[in-house]
């Protein structure tokens, strides 16, 4: 009885691993393994909460250090698993099925089995320990093969894992010096207005549309990547996709129709938007942000005048650029307000959720401090923006 208790017990800590590795490794899921997923969520949400009662600057270095830690506990988790899932094998028969030196032999049979399945993990094998039935044998040839297999999957992992962090930075530095190293939508815009004409726009939404939806990809093969939280907030998925969204909504609610219908009509400007949204979708679903309320800390009419301040201004920028913006401002501010609807609140989920602020992702109520990486606190607000509140 003893002896298959302790043999169930270790056969499904190992079959445990087993399946997590493959969820997390092997599988394109868009989530973790048990395992994985409960490590990285119980450490990132543990640390969230107190990187919001730091300042800015502290906030994100406390938080920059979550993602690399984490691939390497979990490696260290699964080690730790196998070592105590097949020393759960051998406990019951150590020492009767195996060879051990008299110097160990007084030693109690859990210590002797956990030193041995650690020497078999790690392929050590000192030879002071050794099985003879074919069943230990063949247990501890096939511990030794797990550890191989755990090691080169390991370095596998790392590496594509980066791999893909790489790419995503890439993406996030094309839309930051585009935005004027910030949060600035017109600037992106009118960086491509030369002459009263717009020149390779359509190329860039339609670059921008490919790289997010390869940015999901990574994402969903690789959920990790949703902990490694970047210095610099330009880098950050949450400013990609608020750059990527923001861009859609003003070019087909702010410039003029008539002046520039080709663009506002251009399929590139709905693939981006389209895009845009399934991959906002996706990733608040695989983090199960829909369940979570929206802790709102502004009434709908604060959030309606930030907007209008958004938009203001925009079409202030444009103007001023020589780009013709829609005559009938009215209407341009209804069609701005129904797209800056749709999605705000998903975006504002998934940014919480990564650790950052609202408007240091937007810029909604000072450009400058979504563009300052190192600044404390945003400016103090002009009398145009009293009381238009910060949305987190």
């Amino acid at each position: 009885m003893t002896i298959a208790f302790y043999t169930v017990l270790g056969v499904s800590l190992l079959m445990l691993v087993a399946y997590d590795v493959y969820a997390t490794i092997l599988h394109a899921r868009a989530r973790s393994g048990p395992i994985g997923e409960t490590l990285n969520r119980t450490f990132w949400r543990a640390t969230r909460f107190f990187a919001f009662r730091l300042s800015r600057p502290s906030r994100h270095k406390l938080l920059n250090s979550v993602g690399p830690l984490l691939l390497p506990a979990l490696i260290v988790v699964y080690i730790i698993m196998l070592l105590t899932g097949f020393a759960l094998i051998y406990y019951p028969r150590m020492p009767a099925q195996f060879t051990v030196q008299t110097t160990v032999a007084n030693t109690p049979g859990w210590t002797e089995s956990l030193y041995f399945s650690g020497i078999t993990l790690t392929t050590v094998g000192y030879g002071d320990i050794a099985p003879h039935s074919i069943l230990m044998r063949t247990v501890a040839l096939f511990e030794a093969a797990c550890g191989l297999a755990l090691i080169s999957l390991a370095i596998t992992y790392l590496i594509t894992v980066y791999g893909a962090l790489e790419h995503k930075r890439a993406v996030a530095l094309s839309f930051y010096h585009q935005a004027e190293e910030g949060a600035n939508v017109a600037g992106l815009i009118a960086h491509h207005f030369v002459g009263e004409k717009f020149y390779g726009l359509e190329a860039v939404l339609r670059m921008a549309a490919r790289d997010i939806q390869a940015l999901l990809e990574s994402h969903v093969e690789h959920p990790v990547i949703h902990y490694f939280h970047p210095l610099e907030v330009y880098k950050s998925l949450p400013r990609v996709m608020f750059l990527a969204l923001e861009t859609c909504a003003v070019i087909r609610s702010c410039l003029s129709r008539k002046d520039y219908k080709e663009l506002c009509d251009h399929p590139e400007v709905r693939t981006l938007e389209a895009s845009a949204f399934h991959v906002l979708r996706e990733l608040v679903a695989s983090l199960d942000l829909e369940r979570r309320a929206r802790q709102r800390k502004e009434s709908p009419f604060e959030e309606g005048r930030r907007w209008k301040h958004r938009f203001q201004e925009t079409m202030e920028q444009l103007a001023a650029r020589g780009i013709k913006t829609a005559p009938d401002q009215d209407a341009a501010w209804q069609h701005y307000y129904q797209r800056r609807e749709d999605w705000e609140a998903q975006l504002h989920r998934f940014s919480r959720h990564l650790g950052y602020e609202w408007d240091e992702i937007t810029g909604d109520r000072d450009l400058l401090y979504a563009a300052d990486e190192g600044m404390e606190e945003p400016r103090a607000k002009t009398n145009s923006e009293s009381g238009i509140q910060n949305s987190e």
